[in-house]
């Protein structure tokens, strides 16, 4: 199914060029075609600024800009683009060809919906575990003690809109997770597409990692203080 998706693909990049050709071509070769991919070199070395360099593709824009982090770079890219839904990809991760083409149709099918994740597979020194990650989404009472979604997930570009973005202060991560509160507290839901449609790459090192293991108090903390009225 080809057609006009109204789907604009965000992929901050730092560092990730060994990565980034494949996150990208599991969007080019979507069933439903994105209308535009916008990579946002987030301040990386050359090796990644020389990948990135290389791709010529007639829907693809690459910003780059200084080192400003995750949200920044999510927000300067949403900013820019002209659909009514973003999906979010992470550079190191890939999604199957049917994502866009399944989340679209839920999109379009209820307003009460704000995002689409999906299930998602973990490839761990480059073998796919047998586990399938099984996020439930639902309303924002799904999401106060876990964050019941997946960051790369597809939402209305009006949800950003409506709460400002992502949350800059949030430099050491959970940003997606406080994200998803401060939208679906609007009495918004999260559907789940149950199928295991996206593939999470576990590194050794990772921004996730470092939140669980150095931050999770203080980020918990700063989004129970948040949306304390919860």
């Amino acid at each position: 199914m080809y057609g006009i998706s109204n789907v604009t693909v965000v992929i901050p990049c730092y560092n990730d060029g060994i990565y980034i050709m494949e996150a990208l071509n599991s969007i080019l070769n979507q069933t439903l075609k994105a209308d535009k991919i916008i990579i946002v070199d987030d301040g990386s070395k050359d090796e990644t600024k020389k990948v990135l360099a290389s791709i010529n593709h007639d829907n693809v824009i690459i910003i780059y800009q200084e080192n400003q982090g995750v949200c920044k770079a999510r927000n300067n890219a949403i900013e820019l683009a002209e659909t009514k839904y973003i999906l979010n990809l992470d550079a190191d991760d890939y999604f199957e060809a049917t994502f866009i083409e399944k989340a679209v149709e839920v999109l379009n099918n209820n307003d009460k919906v704000a995002a689409v994740g999906c299930w998602v597979k973990i490839l761990k020194n480059k073998v796919l575990e047998k586990e399938i990650k099984k996020p439930s989404g639902g309303s924002v009472k799904d999401f106060i003690v876990i964050n019941n979604g997946i960051a790369s997930s597809m939402f209305r570009k009006k949800c950003w809109e409506m709460v400002s973005g992502y949350d800059a202060e949030m430099q050491n991560g959970y940003e997606d997770w406080e994200f998803w509160i401060s939208i679906l507290k609007h009495n918004y839901e999260m559907v789940i597409l149950q199928e295991p449609l996206y593939t999470y790459r576990q590194k050794m090192q990772s921004r996730n990692k470092s939140a669980l293991n150095k931050y999770d108090y203080d980020l918990r903390k700063y989004i129970f203080v948040k949306h304390k009225e919860l």
